[in-house]
């Protein structure tokens, strides 16, 4: 039992560009035995810049078959469609992006092959669309939205810094298999999921569109492009003494912690005056002025000093930090995120690790493995016993029961993934908590929280830790993002539930995650967006200080929440015991910095802001381009060869296009 992985046992075969194959990395990651077919002229992913060194090893392709076996089959042969066939019989999950109707295989010889498999089917808009869509993470990027919101007014509209559109996509692919196939179990039934990568991108953008929906809530209908600043208005990069920028809210503790620092450095001009602003609703009427003293008084500032001393007083400030100082943080060491790995042909390399960890993970990541199918030994799967009362009608996840302690955006925003695939979520609340966009009252609050059922509890009564503990004593799933050690204090960690509740899991979804120098540490996605490296690279050339207009990370840290119940739930379905999950966000951003990361860990490269160009070179043109009409702009991304891309980063311009 020590060593069984989540998702032990599970078979999945993976036929996927790159909407699919962070997805497979996912369930690989979880212990599932994943295999990802590829042609005979060799995996696309192999042609990725960059590289390891001088080899043609791609980092990309390392990065994202990490812990995968890799099958070469020629599905446009006989020979070739009875090989995919096998392999399917022996799977439980099949991860495809097919063309309709141009599939290598039919849907009775799918059937046929394996009638309890779940196929996850991922294309840019939806299977039915009127014509197949040809997409990037650029044009996504833009047709999603958040290009619209991120960058400035005078500038094109910005695309964030790598892959964050197949990330998303992957992440919701991950969550429907799992879903999928708690059904397929129980009932021996195969499942059939249509993913649109455009629904799941445009999930994410819901925080900017409450404004269209909901106008009367909001200052503006839309947020414009306004550099770093939030939608919002509350979060801001702003420069240090030193140039290097800082994020920067007064989203927490305002009036108790940020105004006396203003005034203790003779800096808050009047905005600490209590008899003018006696409470924050006085305030929030004059948060332009807020963020312009703010921005004043940031700049006599030295930037690490002031995160250091804003994270003391419990403030979720960050600064902007490169890759080759993200990769330096004394959190990564503490907590073993980076681990040597042997790339074959290059040698040993520090490589980055899963979304979240679990108290029973499998061995760190390592690159894919290249086999053939009859190295893989895959059997047939039996025919599933079906056990349909084990599962009540309904969607995939009804009789599941999820305990949410989780506020704001990030936990929110994955138990409304669950409780919309079925889950009962019981939303655990506080007088506290309820305030400003976390009370019932308010569309934040409601928008995050919907197909769930609330209950309010004085947790610092002892009252009121019985009655929660009576709940995840009768729960599947109890998720937090507390401080480090709360739920322990209140008698509520894993080991204390598991004594009358053996199967309950326990996700903690702290910022930095439960142990290492950093976890008392507090963030908003705006944070861990600074932390990573994802703000400084999301700029223009030249600029660190615009980043994401929008709360990506919370969106994307949410859904990782989701995968680890479902695979909490798989766990406890096949051993009868849950799992102890610790979530860091800030790990979940350094997951989707995978490959920068890399490149910096195997050639000492320190990536600089590229704007819309590809960040690797592998596109020309690729940009984002004016068009007629008031702020009317068109997506362009043409593929030219990576092995000209290669050639340029081993050779040079001048040798390479000769």
């Amino acid at each position: 039992m020590a060593h069984e992985t989540a998702l032990a046992g599970i078979r999945v075969v993976e036929c996927c560009g790159w909407n699919g194959v962070f997805a497979g990395r996912i369930l690989a990651d979880g212990g599932a035995e994943v295999v990802r077919v590829v042609p005979p002229a060799g995996d696309p992913l192999d042609s990725e810049p960059p590289f390891f060194g001088d080899t043609a090893i791609s980092i990309q392709a390392a990065w994202y078959n990490a812990g995968k076996r890799v099958v070469t089959i020629d599905t446009s042969t006989g020979a070739g469609r009875g090989q995919l066939l096998e392999l399917v019989a022996g799977a439980d999950i099949l991860l495809e992006d097919w063309t309709p109707g141009r599939e290598p295989l039919s849907v009775a010889e799918l059937a046929a092959a394996q009638p309890a498999l779940v196929r996850v089917s991922i294309s840019p808009v939806g299977r039915d669309a009127v014509a197949p869509l040809v997409t990037n993470d650029l044009v996504a990027n833009a047709l999603s939205g958040a290009a619209s919101v991120t960058g400035t007014p005078d500038t094109p509209p910005l695309t964030g810094y790598g892959n964050q559109t197949y990330h998303t996509a992957g992440m919701y692919a991950a969550i429907c298999a799992l879903a999928s196939l708690r059904v397929a179990q129980a009932t021996g039934c195969g499942q059939h999921v249509d993913l649109s990568a455009h629904e799941a991108l445009i999930s994410c953008t819901e925080q900017v569109l409450m404004q269209w929906f909901l106008p009367w809530t909001w200052p503006s209908r839309i947020a414009p492009r306004q550099g770093s600043l939030h939608w919002s208005g509350a979060y801001a990069v702003y420069p240090g003494r030193t140039g290097q920028g800082v994020m920067i809210t007064p989203a927490m503790l305002l009036m108790d912690e940020i105004l006396p620092w203003l005034e203790q450095d003779g800096m808050d001009q009047g905005l600490a005056d209590r008899e003018r602003f006696p409470d924050l609703l006085a305030l929030l009427p004059e948060l332009p002025t807020v963020m312009r003293v703010l921005r004043e008084w940031t700049a006599t500032k030295d930037p690490m000093e002031l995160f250091f001393e804003a994270q003391a007083k419990h403030l979720s400030w960050g600064p902007v930090l490169s890759i080759p100082e993200v990769v330096e943080s004394p959190q990564i060491e503490a907590r073993g995120y980076l681990k040597p790995a042997t790339v074959p042909g290059f040698g040993e390399v520090p490589f980055p690790g899963r979304l979240f960890q679990t108290d029973h993970d499998g061995p760190h990541p390592a690159p894919p493995a290249r086999v053939t199918v009859r190295d893989l030994g895959w059997a047939r799967r039996e025919p599933v016993r079906a056990q349909p009362d084990r599962l009540p009608p309904g969607k995939p996840l009804a009789g599941v029961r999820v305990l949410d302690f989780t506020h704001v955006l990030a936990g929110p925003f994955g138990t409304r993934v669950l409780g919309d695939l079925g889950a009962d979520i019981i939303k655990a609340g506080t007088a506290e908590r309820a305030a400003g966009a976390n009370t019932p009252a308010h569309p934040y609050y409601v928008c995050w929280n919907r197909n769930k059922r609330s209950i309010s509890l004085n947790m610092r009564s002892e009252a009121g830790r019985a009655l929660a503990r009576r709940v995840a004593e009768h729960s599947d799933v109890v998720i937090e993002n507390f401080s480090a050690s709360v739920l322990k204090r209140w008698g509520m960690d894993r080991e204390a539930l598991a004594q009358a509740n053996p199967r309950v899991s326990v996700i903690s979804m702290g910022g930095m995650g439960q142990t290492g120098p950093w976890r008392s540490f507090v963030s908003f996605a705006p944070t861990i967006h600074a932390l990573t490296g994802l703000t400084y690279l999301t700029n223009p050339p030249g600029e660190h200080l615009i980043g994401y207009g929008f709360s990506l990370t919370d969106h994307l840290s949410g859904l990782a929440g989701a995968i680890a119940a479902l695979e909490a739930i798989q766990f406890s379905r096949r051993t009868g015991s849950g799992l102890a999950i610790d979530l860091s966000q800030y790990e979940v951003g350094l997951g989707l910095m995978g490959p920068a990361l890399l490149d910096r860990l195997a050639n000492g490269t320190a990536p600089e802001p590229v704007g819309n160009r590809h960040p690797f070179a592998a596109w020309a043109p690729h940009g984002i381009y004016r068009a007629q009409g008031d702020d009317r702009w068109a997506a362009i991304a043409v593929r030219w060869g990576c092995a000209m891309a290669h050639a340029l980063r081993r050779d040079g311009p001048g040798r390479a296009c000769r």
